[in-house]
């Protein structure tokens, strides 16, 4: 086990509370599902009780995603500990995501990184109402969210580019539950995303869809990519800039892939989010990545279909975390503009 919480912290207390069976008979009460529960700061503090790390003066919730994030602020430092969902991360997937950034950091890369309980685990268990999670602390960024501009862009790009290189030696006996491949970029999520078009469009795309994903396998396959670890979210949300230096954080998905997607997600960050600054910043970026680590025409020449993967993948997570983004969301405006930036993928291949 991974260090249970002790019987006086909060969130245990009340698991017992609520869901001792003896008290359900008596009070006639059904056990229901829990999704995910929002775990209270002052349970949070009274884990932080198993690190090393002195008293500690906040505790306040950050923001719910994949997971749930905590800032921690002690007196001398600041750390991060993430709660991650059940069912989205099993222990195994948690221990390749802990192994993959301790050998970053060893090598001089610079990640946040975790930090090890008392007893020497990396995982806090968490009775929670919905079941067992699993917390994990680690060190906070220092610094800000590079801005997006040219000389940004090329410092993220390099910094890219030296994370291939320190993980190509990477090793770990835990494996991962999926790999950035094509069943989970594109197969995994098109078997969400194609029964919800075809109740919005009914088959009105289905050519174009069938078309577009038929055409991407065969051409990745015909390519001779780039293989090996990938960080999965490499994008300015997910770094902090501080004199000069990007030091990367959130590896929660990380695995081995394609090199090329793990490059194309910056490619989608700008698309989506800044536009105006797509050109000269997509250049910049892929600039840095070269000056660092060499691509061959075949992995640069696939990177915007991986841009189209991206798309893919992404809206097939949102469909799949409903109780993260709800549903209200799913509607034409915004399916219709999903299939329009393929159509525009589609016309620059």
């Amino acid at each position: 086990m991974y260090g249970k919480i002790t019987e006086d912290c909060e969130v245990f207390e009340w698991v017992k509370r609520n869901f001792n069976a003896s008290d359900k008979e008596e009070k006639g009460l059904k056990t229901i599902e829990v999704k995910q529960s929002l775990i209270a700061n002052s349970a949070i503090s009274g884990l932080l009780n198993f690190y090393d790390i002195g008293p500690i003066k906040r505790c306040d919730f950050l923001t719910r995603g994949l997971n749930d994030t905590y800032l921690v602020t002690t007196n001398n430092n600041k750390y991060i500990f993430r709660v991650y969902r059940k069912g989205w991360r099993n222990q195994s997937d948690i221990f390749f995501e802990v192994d993959a950034i301790n050998h970053l950091s060893d090598t001089g890369y610079p990640v946040s990184f975790p930090i090890k309980r008392n007893d020497g685990k990396w995982m806090t268990e968490i009775f929670a109402p919905e079941g067992i999670r699993y917390g994990v602390l680690f060190t906070f960024t220092k610094g800000d969210r590079p801005e997006i501009n040219k000389e940004n862009c090329r410092l993220v790009g390099k910094a890219l580019g030296n994370l291939h290189k320190a993980a190509d030696s990477f090793t770990t006996k835990h494996t991962r539950t999926f790999e950035l491949n094509m069943d989970h970029l594109l197969d995994e999520p098109m078997s969400l995303i194609t029964p919800v078009l075809h109740r919005f469009m009914n088959d009105r795309k289905d050519a174009f869809i069938n078309e577009i994903t038929r055409n991407i396998k065969a051409d990745i396959k015909g390519k001779n990519l780039d293989y090996g670890f990938c960080h999965g979210d490499f994008h300015n949300f997910n770094m902090h800039l501080s004199e000069l230096e990007i030091e990367v954080f959130d590896f929660d998905c990380c695995s081995s892939g394609y090199r090329s997607y793990d490059i194309a997600v910056f490619w989608w960050n700008l698309k989506q989010n800044y536009p105006n600054l797509e050109n000269e910043c997509w250049d910049e970026f892929l600039n840095g990545y070269l000056s660092q680590r060499s691509l061959s025409s075949d992995n640069l020449n696939i990177l915007l279909k991986f841009v189209t993967l991206r798309r893919i993948w992404f809206l097939g997570t949102l469909l799949k975390n409903d109780d993260v983004w709800g549903t209200n969301w799913i509607n034409d405006k915004n399916l219709g503009s999903f299939i329009t930036q393929l159509e525009q993928d589609a016309e620059k291949y």
